[in-house]
């Protein structure tokens, strides 16, 4: 066995990731399904909120958790998946845009808080919900009205605290109910 092998396979194992390339596949579907189905609830559950773009954020909450149990790229592709199919199925390919812009600012802040900085799930939710908006609100201001943006900002930054810390619990939980090896497919 090449030695490029022998450190797939222990940084899979460090990750909780399958080893076999088809359990791996079974397990990005499964958690992609799993964020579809839980933006389809906040579809349905819309917050009372006035302002454009304030959810609640469940399907984030599968995309946080691949990044703490799987790593880093697993959870971008499957935020990727997560906003391409939730595009497809409930939305537009503007709110696209939207989405994908709020989506890589948050992974990426997310992230860098959990390899650089000691914060706990909640944290770094209450990170990701911040950088999801203000990524919507640059996408905005870049295509739509600057004005718009700003006007929507505060109210967007506190949603995104206040959802974000909501979401950060609802994983803790999740963590753990579930094994520290993750789900295994």
């Amino acid at each position: 066995m090449k030695q490029d092998d022998i450190t797939r396979k222990a940084r899979s194992r460090a990750h909780g990731m399958p080893e076999s390339p088809g359990a791996r596949v079974a397990l990005y579907g499964m958690l992609a399904a799993l964020a579809l189905c839980a933006g389809y609830l906040e579809v349905l559950v819309p917050l009372p909120v006035t302002v454009p773009g304030v959810k609640l954020g469940l399907g984030n909450a599968v995309v946080l958790y691949a990044l703490l149990r799987m790593g880093a790229r697993p959870a971008l592709y499957l935020m990727l998946a997560k906003v391409l199919c939730s595009t497809i199925l409930f939305s537009n390919p503007q709110m696209m845009v939207f989405s994908l812009a709020g989506g890589l600012l948050s992974w990426a802040v997310m992230a860098l808080a959990v390899r650089f900085a000691p914060f706990s799930e909640v944290g770094v939710s209450v990170l990701g919900g911040v950088a999801h908006n203000l990524g919507q609100l640059a996408m905005v201001a870049a295509l739509l009205s600057p004005a718009t943006a700003y006007v929507n900002a505060p109210v967007l930054v506190i949603a995104g605290v206040v959802c974000g810390a909501a979401i950060g619990i609802l994983l803790r939980g999740v963590l753990a109910a579930l094994p520290e090896g993750g789900i295994r497919a």
